[in-house]
């Protein structure tokens, strides 16, 4: 037999391109093909009515003693039929190359190709004129050997134009599956067709009566038939044209400025569907009038009808129908984002500097614009984006005020939504405490200078007055401070949780290592990047556990000491070889620069703050040298001059009788401080700079941190009644 008459295989060209997501792929391009040839013959006849014909064809087979309850079916092959062009010479040959875009009417050519991924075989039968006589044509072409079977017979009797394209022998049994539905039911074929093709062959009824038949037949006997006409196609009952531009880019100094040069238009049309013809509510956007990708657009549900209604819609244009931006397996598009094309432009990496672009923000941007103007008429719609609104902004513990007060549009997301009601929320916050800020002048002016510390009544009239203040600060600021209370709360438990190893990664961990897996539990990085994620800067972080004033300073974890940096600028001087300077002094290292605080804080000139975490297992009296040793480096090659040190040895492992003399326990809590130690300069030996260092069991932070939140709670006027109920709420939502 003949090969095929191309460069690559079918196989190898699956292997190239991506096969489309849709199972129903294959019908969508047969289909395709066939409008394509019907527009053809339009071109040189228009004296007929075209006609498309879909049909699903399927066996049966039995099973044990022919019982007729057990009874599988199965598909035996798809078919399309019409009555266009046919399969001349030119489309024969198109047929048998790979992407030949030759065609002219925005092919890319490697339609079949969507086929052969999910069938392995399709046959061709088509009657067809040329050359002024009618012609016969039968080929066949299979996939896995890539064989290709063709027989031409020339002036055949007068017959009626028709192409037949039959595939068959699915690749996937499982996808077999979704083809058997269309047997047991008429209403999901029909859907199907509709949500794949309802714009074109809207568009082929305005233009010129087109009819598609669906067919399901089992064992050759027609099970049912259905044709979609003109009488049944809906029309649709909104449209909408949009704008989207073609941009320029040109690069001025570090930026690129974009003219639009061009405009395009895209149509948005929405049909309507009752609840029996259709079960959901789709957006789609088409190529060639024929769908290739859902557009998101969150006010849509797709199963809830809105007034009785579903609603399908289409976006369709010039631009969708230019193969230069659908990907080969036409299910998506390719237009670039202008943030990359930006990018691009800058690094001068864009062989054509001048090249035009349509941008997917814009698309994206003005097709939602577009879908708020066409679902704008639908009640039930906003209906429920506005109770959806409410549920969100009860989630968040915002209130219905600043909800209804937020320009929360149709397409926004959840995310989106969700950014508005906080930024309206704050706004609200703003106004209230700027009013807060003028009572307490007017308390302070007119009230605080009353107050008498001597007086026996002092301690009384000082809580009645704090407490005039508190009552003006709203409920919504309290739940706020509970929450964040609670927050921290959760927290200390962690941290409890941790020094106990009883977190469930710390137990699984643990139990591989038992069974002889080569683990390393690496508990002291738990607890790390429990208050300071390790290998960051100027994150957010945990560090009130150990102070409250250290989340405010400017600092960095686990970072090696020529990498650490103060408002951006390095912190140890680039001028200095500073392992030749140690090892000229005796100092024999080559790693003192990689040496890695745990955490390094700069809360104002001149002084320094670190800190050093150790495992619970770990015997913290062995390393009471170390942040010593980072103080001296720092002290001595910092491009800040740093006199006064604060040093914090973390961790839960600590012999009383190993803590040297100079360290003194504090007089409340269970910790030892040394107040003052002396920085010498590595070349002179006189005093540079002091070091106040602490040594502290996690533990005694964890109770410490405790206190203090309850503490704050007190203060706030938040009483443990109030924090549970918050507790019980955060819970509910979590488990609903």
């Amino acid at each position: 037999m003949p090969r095929l008459g191309q460069e690559i295989s079918v196989s190898n060209a699956c292997s190239l391109i991506k096969k489309a997501n849709d199972y129903f792929a294959p019908i969508r391009e047969a289909v395709s093909n066939s409008l394509d040839a019907i527009q053809q013959r339009q071109e040189i006849d228009k004296n007929f009515t075209p006609v498309i014909s879909v049909v699903a064809n399927f066996k049966s087979q039995k099973y044990i003693l022919n019982d007729p309850e057990d009874i599988k079916y199965s598909l035996d092959s798809i078919s399309v039929e019409d009555n266009g062009i046919g399969f001349t010479s030119e489309n024969l040959s198109r047929f048998k190359k790979l992407a030949d875009n030759t065609k002219k009417m925005n092919n890319r050519g490697t339609g079949k190709i969507q086929i052969f991924h999910r069938f392995n075989e399709i046959s061709i039968d088509s009657i067809f004129y040329e050359n002024n006589t009618l012609n016969k044509l039968n080929a066949k072409l299979e996939r896995d050997t890539d064989e290709y079977t063709q027989n031409i017979a020339e002036n055949i009797e007068q017959e009626e134009i028709r192409t037949i394209t039959k595939m068959r022998n699915i690749v996937d049994e499982k996808e077999a599956e979704c083809f058997v539905k269309y047997l047991e039911s008429e209403t999901l074929f029909k859907r199907d067709i509709l949500k794949h093709f309802l714009l074109r062959l809207c568009l082929g009824n305005n233009e010129n009566e087109l009819n598609l038949v669906i067919r399901a037949v089992l064992n050759k006997e027609l099970q049912y038939e259905f044709v979609f006409n003109k009488e049944n196609i809906p029309q649709p009952e909104v449209k909408n044209d949009i704008s989207v531009n073609t941009k320029q880019g040109s690069v001025i100094k570090d930026r690129v400025e974009w003219n639009a040069i061009k405009e395009n238009t895209l149509t948005i049309r929405r049909f309507k569907f009752s609840t029996d013809d259709m079960n959901e509510n789709n957006i789609y956007m088409c190529s060639k009038n024929i769908v290739v990708k859902p557009f998101p657009y969150p006010a849509i549900k797709g199963k809830t009808p809105f007034n009785g209604s579903f609603y399908l819609t289409s976006i369709s244009g010039d631009i969708f129908d230019d193969p230069k931006y659908t990907n080969q397996s036409v299910d998506d598009f390719t237009f670039p984002f202008q943030k990359d094309i930006e990018k691009e432009l800058l690094e001068g990496s864009l062989f054509e500097q001048e090249k035009q672009f349509i941008f997917q923000d814009d698309i994206k941007a003005k097709i939602a614009d577009g879908l708020d103007k066409t679902y704008s008429d639908i009640k039930d719609l906003k209906d429920e984006r506005d109770r959806k609104i409410i549920e969100l902004a009860k989630a968040f513990g915002i209130s219905k005020e600043d909800a209804e007060s937020a320009n929360i549009k149709l397409d926004d997301s959840d995310e989106e939504a969700t950014t508005k009601l906080f930024a309206e929320q704050a706004k609200r916050f703003a106004k209230q405490n700027f009013e807060i800020k003028e009572t307490y002048k007017e308390l302070k002016g007119l009230e605080i200078q009353k107050l008498n510390p001597t007086s026996e009544e002092y301690r009384t009239k000082f809580n009645e007055l704090s407490n005039k203040l508190l009552n003006k600060i709203p409920e919504q600021n309290k739940d706020e401070l509970a929450r964040y209370i609670i927050r921290r709360d959760m927290v200390v438990e962690l941290l409890k949780l941790a020094l106990n190893n009883d977190l469930t990664m710390q137990k699984e961990l643990a139990e591989r290592k038992a069974k002889g897996e080569k683990i390393r539990l690496d508990n002291e990085g738990i607890i790390h990047d429990l208050i300071f994620k390790r290998r960051m800067k100027g994150v957010p972080n945990d560090l009130w556990i150990l102070n409250e004033e250290f989340v405010h300073f400017d600092g960095c974890s686990e970072l090696e000491l020529n990498k650490l940096e103060v408002n951006g600028e390095k912190l140890l001087r680039s001028d200095v070889d500073i392992n030749a300077a140690l090892k000229s002094v005796g100092i024999e290292t080559s790693s003192a620069l990689e040496w890695r605080p745990d955490i390094f804080l700069y809360p104002e000139e001149g002084k320094c703050v670190l800190i050093e975490f150790k495992a619970a297992e770990a015997e913290v009296t062995k390393y009471l040298d170390q942040i010593q040793k980072y103080a001296k480096i720092i002290a001595n090659y910092s491009t800040r001059k740093i006199t006064q040190f604060y040093g914090f040895l973390i961790g839960e492992q600590i012999t009383q009788l190993a803590v040297p003399d100079r360290y003194k326990e504090a007089p409340y809590g269970n910790y030892w401080i040394y107040a003052s130690e002396p920085i010498n300069s590595i070349e002179t030996r006189q005093a540079i700079a002091d070091i106040y260092q602490e040594i502290v069991p996690l533990s005694e932070i964890a109770k410490r941190a405790e206190i203090r939140n309850r503490s704050f709670a007190e203060k706030l006027g938040i009483k443990e009644e109030e924090l549970e109920k918050i507790k019980r709420s955060i819970e509910n939502k979590a488990t609903g």
